[in-house]
């Protein structure tokens, strides 16, 4: 069987499955924040590559300039489950390109075009406070991203890597 064609001025009707987005939300999260825990531990070198965010697993990739150490992964682990068993809110609001850009701590994906204005992710901040207090924002996974998130981090109920490898 062939794809159905849409054409101008059809009727459609289009849903969420909440069920399968309530499993992607926790991934999609802790992509943020493993990001976060990756640059906490191995420096402003770590740089997003891409991600995969599933309903069982997330996969991170990220440009490093070697091997991550097994003690520096239980780092990475260890800030990414201290989310868990001390939650932060996770905020998001949509802000001037220009604007978003001066939040310090902001990290982005490396050449990646985005639309303005941008919806910002952070994790333990609202946006507007990061927006008006400028400062150490280092305590924060910061972002921009358009996805599904946790309202709150407890809300993963855990987190655990379980493998880390090279291409």
């Amino acid at each position: 069987a062939g794809a159905t064609a849409i054409t101008v001025g059809d009727s459609v009707s289009a849903c969420v499955d909440y069920g399968r987005r309530s499993h992607i939300a926790p991934n999609h999260t802790f992509t943020h924040i493993l990001n976060y825990a990756l640059a906490k531990v191995l420096g402003d070198g770590v740089e997003q590559r891409g991600s995969i965010v599933m309903e069982d697993k997330l996969r991170f990739d990220f440009a490093n300039n070697g091997a991550v150490s097994a003690e520096d992964l239980a780092k990475v682990e260890a800030i990414c489950s201290d989310f868990v068993s001390n939650p932060r809110d996770v905020y998001t609001k949509n802000v001037p390109l220009a604007q978003a850009k001066q939040i310090e701590g902001l990290r982005a994906v490396f050449g990646e075009v985005y639309p303005d204005p941008v919806r910002v992710v952070s994790v333990g901040q609202s946006v507007d406070e990061l927006i008006n207090n400028s400062g150490d924002h280092s305590a924060y996974a910061i972002e921009f991203c358009g996805g599904t998130h946790l309202t709150n981090t407890s809300q993963a109920g855990d987190f655990v890597l379980v493998s880390e490898e090279g291409i």
